[in-house]
């Protein structure tokens, strides 16, 4: 070999030796997603931050599953700070935001403005739930015009402007008054009520609701044939304000009566209707 093609031969082994030295190492147990979370959190400071700039590089499937993937809290702070974050953002922040027609602590409705044109006076409701051990946070929308093909942008911006509210305080860039005892459990450990349902005549129910009685009573009747049902789900939501989600079991039935536990997901956690053909009793 002449000695120009050694010495080329030389160099091109130094090259590839120093490309190899310089890569850098690769950590497979490095988890991306916490990384992309970790430097996104502090948008929230930004004043014109709205969740809606967080989908830019995402294809609309990731979108779409993104919409369902609601925030969710494990204490009662957590669960305040997101309540607090999607009253701003359903206020605020969208694109359809609106004024506050129900502003409970676990029901939150816009109403449309009156402004807008037709197409655009889309509601939001959103909803503070129980799931498990945690509460989660989800938002629905109603709209006066078919919104299906977009409507999934404005639930994951929702959803992103809450998480990263969420993440910037359990990374102390955002305070907040720390809350007790303000979780929202489940129906399914909530206390059994003592009712007797022995007695289901036209008399007038006096003993129906007496304590310590047997509980092994209470069973969900099983039957497909509720004849009073609709009125029961009428009267939560026109009388009690309770959310068309609740629950209503039907637990006792006879010829003529029907024997309702509602567990209402709004201020009134359980009532029992007594019901017959003159039409239904709220015992409790």
């Amino acid at each position: 070999m002449k000695p120009i093609y050694k010495f080329n031969a030389i160099l091109l082994v130094l090259f590839l030796t120093s490309c190899v030295i310089s890569m850098p190492e690769f950590d497979s147990n490095e988890n991306s997603d916490e990384n992309l979370n970790s430097t996104s959190y502090e948008i929230v400071l930004e004043k014109n931050y709205s969740g809606y700039e967080d989908d830019d590089d995402l294809n609309e499937a990731e979108i779409d599953s993104g919409a369902k993937n609601f925030a969710k809290c494990a204490n009662s702070t957590e669960c305040n700070l997101l309540w607090d974050t999607a009253k701003i953002w359903i206020t605020e922040k969208s694109t359809y935001g609106g004024e506050l027609t129900t502003n409970s602590i676990n029901i939150l409705e816009t109403k449309a403005d009156p402004r807008k044109k037709k197409a655009d006076k889309i509601t939001f409701k959103v909803l503070r739930l129980p799931s498990g051990n945690m509460n989660i946070i989800k938002i629905e929308a109603k709209c006066p015009k078919n919104c299906k093909n977009y409507i999934n942008k404005e639930y994951f911006a929702f959803n992103s402007f809450l998480k990263n509210h969420l993440l910037a305080y359990k990374n102390d860039i955002l305070g907040y008054a720390q809350v007790e005892n303000e979780m929202i459990v489940s129906s399914n450990n909530s206390d059994k009520l003592d009712i007797d349902f022995d007695d289901l005549s036209d008399e007038p129910q006096k003993s129906v609701l007496e304590k310590n009685e047997l509980l092994e009573k209470i069973e969900v009747t099983k039957t497909k044939k509720k004849r009073y049902i609709g009125k029961v789900a009428e009267d939560l939501i026109d009388k009690y304000s309770c959310h068309k989600a609740s629950e209503i079991n039907l637990v006792k039935k006879t010829r003529k009566k029907e024997l309702y536990e509602v567990n209402c997901i709004k201020e009134v956690k359980r009532m029992i209707f007594d019901c017959g053909p003159g039409g239904c009793e709220v015992l409790q």
